[in-house]
């Protein structure tokens, strides 16, 4: 793995109110294959759009907290949703993980 996926602290993530864990970085790195990339950006633009899509689910016993699956059923993201603050443009969101699949060929 690249050492450019594990810095987090080049200020850049700040202004943007979806920020990924640093175990869910590697999913976007070159070696990835383009049907789980692919799946992962949709996944972030879903988010933008829709903080909680229509087929999202609540973690039991976990407030604020979401899985929903990722196109063509790649794999399965989980995310807490948090209000944001005066002047964001919408709720602060944490990918905190994201699970391809074994089943998911190319990966």
């Amino acid at each position: 793995m690249s050492d450019e996926y594990n810095k987090q602290d080049d200020g850049e993530g700040e202004d943007d109110r979806i920020q990924l864990s640093p175990a869910a970085l590697p999913l976007l790195s070159p070696e990835v294959s383009a049907s789980v990339f692919s799946a992962v950006m949709n996944l972030m633009v879903e988010l933008r759009e829709h903080p909680v899509p229509p087929l999202a689910q609540p973690v039991p016993g976990r407030p604020g907290w979401f899985s929903a699956p990722l196109a063509r059923d790649v794999g399965l993201a989980e995310y807490h949703v948090r209000e944001g603050e005066p002047g964001d443009d919408g709720p602060r969101i944490y990918v905190a993980r994201i699970v391809i699949s074994d089943d998911w060929p190319d990966f």
